[in-house]
């Protein structure tokens, strides 16, 4: 696609999606855990899942992030209780996934975009992960948790839960503002390395009856990917260890009402060029400020009046390597539903999402990072609308059926 050509909207919508599984999604999952546990919620059947869970179960959920469908072919102790595949939200990203998951919400109801979201009302850009922000002029200003909390106002999914909620977790992202504010009342558990993730999760279970939810998260796998690629024989040993520590974790839990679920915020696909922006001035001189959501979907805010000239300087640096897409084309109605889901739409929604999103060529990345901060370099990488970076599967261990 030239990124000069205007393409109807459902045309345009439409060559960008074609990718979608005809499968449940991440939040039907959500979706079906806070149905059990809440009982003014409801949702509709997933098959393979729902019959598992209930009022009375305690319920948890390991996050391994980054965990593609295809490492399936690694972990064969994990398989045994393969499920089906789901399809992650978009962008398909952590910072956008893990609070859809800590939320229950789709990213058009709680409003973060990527790494990276302009909040309009405060001309800042936060990246909520790393809860910092920066000003007009690139200053990096590091929030605590009550100021990041209200700059995102989270509909937390603890909040709404009929039961208790326990987070366990590597230890050094227990007292991060982001962890903080999106676990909310939730206890938290703490642990080194991979090795400790059994013991700990099942103790904790053991002693826990349901009703009950418990998160899990792990995040090397992902690390692993972008920095050496998900084909890597790094990411492979990992994937190995993986499926042990689950084995273990399964084996260790004695409570019989416990339903294990696990699953991702996303895939990733193999890197092989980096576009950045810094090297095209009269591009950037068009924005208003730099490209914020994610390398593999950015998002630009135009200046008033430049959309032409914008068009023409993004063709002539990058020709048909960055797809662009109106924000009236994949914000529209119907369009919304099948990018940023459904529900009721964040009132700074369409003023984050910008003007334009930009899509890199499969095998690219787009970086445009402020002077003090050369940005990333991945060999992996994932936050696209490819079926490896949206793609995730999801595994079931009824604990009572296994014993």
């Amino acid at each position: 696609m030239s990124v000069t050509a205007t393409p109807t909207a459902h045309s345009a919508v439409d060559a960008i999606l074609c990718a979608r599984l005809e499968s449940p999604g991440l939040m039907d999952l959500l979706g079906q855990i806070e149905a059990s546990l809440n009982p003014a919620a409801s949702h509709p059947p997933l098959p393979g899942a729902s019959e598992h869970l209930g009022a009375d179960r305690h319920i948890v959920l390991w996050l391994i992030d980054g965990f593609a469908t295809r490492y399936r072919r690694h972990t064969p102790l994990l398989g045994a209780d393969y499920v089906t595949d789901l399809e992650t939200v978009f962008p398909s990203t952590t910072a956008t996934a893990i609070t859809s998951i800590l939320t229950g919400r789709h990213p058009a109801q709680h409003g973060l975009l990527g790494w990276h979201t302009r909040l309009s009302a405060a001309e800042r850009t936060l990246t909520v992960l790393m809860g910092q922000e920066r000003d007009s002029e690139d200053r990096i200003n590091t929030l605590g948790y009550r100021e990041l909390t209200g700059r995102v106002q989270p509909d937390r999914l603890s909040d709404r839960l009929g039961c208790g909620m326990t987070c366990i977790g590597p230890e050094w992202i227990g007292d991060t503002p982001y962890n903080r504010m999106m676990n909310g009342g939730a206890d938290f558990i703490g642990f080194e390395d991979l090795s400790e993730l059994p013991a700990r999760v099942a103790a904790h279970v053991n002693a826990t009856p349901g009703p009950h939810f418990t998160y899990v998260y792990w995040s090397e796998l992902d690390h692993l990917g972008h920095e050496y690629g998900p084909e890597s024989p790094e990411v492979e040993r990992h994937l190995k260890q993986l499926d042990l520590a689950y084995t273990a974790t399964c084996a260790q839990i004695q409570r019989p009402e416990s339903v294990f679920l696990t699953t991702a915020d996303h895939g990733m696909r193999t890197m092989e060029r980096r576009l950045d922006l810094r090297e095209h001035p009269a591009v950037q001189a068009c924005l208003r400020h730099r490209l914020t959501g994610e390398p593999r979907a950015a998002l630009a805010h135009v200046r008033e009046g430049r959309d032409a000239d914008f068009l023409a300087a993004l063709h002539a640096a990058f020709g048909d390597d960055v797809a662009v897409v109106p924000a009236a084309d994949w914000l529209e109605p119907g369009a919304q539903d099948r990018t940023l889901g459904h529900g009721p739409e964040h009132p700074e929604l369409r003023a984050r999402a910008g003007d334009y999103l930009l899509l890199p060529a499969e095998d690219a990345y787009l970086v445009d990072p402020p002077a003090d901060d050369e940005g990333p370099f991945f060999v992996g990488a994932h936050g696209g609308l490819s079926p490896e970076e949206r793609h995730i599967p999801l595994f079931l261990r009824n604990i009572g059926q296994t014993r």
